[in-house]
């Protein structure tokens, strides 16, 4: 193992956990349900939600960040495979935290897209650790 496998196996311990108390919290404030997530999210105020999708897109853009960086120093990697993940994971982290703001009570569109962009965020997120995991 090299001399930076611990620190990162470290990380990869944390980013774990932290992707799974956040998918815990989420799974307990919605079920997963169209009906509990839209009435989780339209009673609040564009300042509420601006107050926790402000944190979140500096979190989630900094774990993309450490995490494509990875991949883009590790031998091995197909980088157009790379990129064309890279991107879609930067997009789907923007969905999942925007899509809420138009969540209103008739609004299943937005609440499905919520649902499936978070799930996909933490899908991509385990995904991407298992392999960088798997390399070092």
């Amino acid at each position: 193992m090299p001399q930076y496998g611990l620190a990162l196996r470290y990380f990869f311990l944390m980013s774990t956990l932290v992707l799974l108390s956040g998918l815990w919290m989420f799974v307990a404030n919605t079920s997963l349900g169209l009906e509990e997530t839209s009435a989780y999210y339209a009673p609040k105020s564009f300042y509420g939600l601006l107050e926790t999708v402000s944190p979140h897109l500096f979190s989630m853009g900094v774990l993309i960040f450490i995490l494509t960086h990875f991949f883009a120093i590790v031998s091995g990697v197909a980088h157009e495979k790379f990129s064309l993940f890279s991107t879609l994971f930067f997009m789907v982290m923007l969905v999942a935290n925007v899509s809420g703001f138009f969540i209103t009570d008739s609004s299943i569109f937005f609440t499905l897209l919520k649902l499936l962009s978070t799930l996909m965020f933490s899908l991509f997120s385990f995904y991407a650790l298992y392999k960088l995991f798997k390399i070092t």
